[in-house]
């Protein structure tokens, strides 16, 4: 099964705890959406990604695929349906090849600010990835006053 990530789960340290059998296999991005920090997580002490509908921007993310032991994991990592929902949506690589992949959103809330540590796995994970590093500093890093 294919799962987009777009978020701390970029970060495949983290994957590989919550997911041992996953593996990366491309980045590929999600028209229609934009990221966000929203929201509020007690345990990362701040807002968290999330991606929002939107006509003309795009989510850049990682495509894994895993297990469905894995997806159990994440549907738990994630607090579906609690928390976010399950998504079933197509991507993109840059080679112009199209998936329909799994992923999680929820409906938007106040943006936010996301824990500095929080900021910093999902900085890593995108760099890690190679999302394009314009990309990652417009969507992902938050602007410091």
């Amino acid at each position: 099964m294919l799962y987009f990530a777009y978020a701390s789960n970029l970060n495949q340290a983290q994957m590989k705890r919550w997911c041992p059998a996953s593996r990366f296999v491309k980045v590929a991005c999600l028209e229609g959406y934009r990221f966000v920090y929203d929201g509020y997580s007690v345990p990362w002490d701040g807002a968290v990604g999330n991606i929002v509908k939107s006509e003309t921007e795009r989510v850049w993310g990682a495509v894994f695929d895993i297990t469905e032991r894995d997806r159990l994991t994440l549907d738990a990592f994630e607090g579906y349906p609690r928390h976010y929902e399950r998504l079933e949506v197509e991507v993109r690589d840059r080679d112009g090849r199209t998936d329909r992949v799994m992923t999680y959103g929820r409906t938007g809330r106040a943006a936010g600010q996301p824990h500095p540590d929080y900021e910093k796995v999902v900085l890593d994970g995108a760099r890690e990835c190679g999302l394009p590093e314009d990309y990652v500093d417009k969507a992902l890093r938050v602007p410091r006053l």
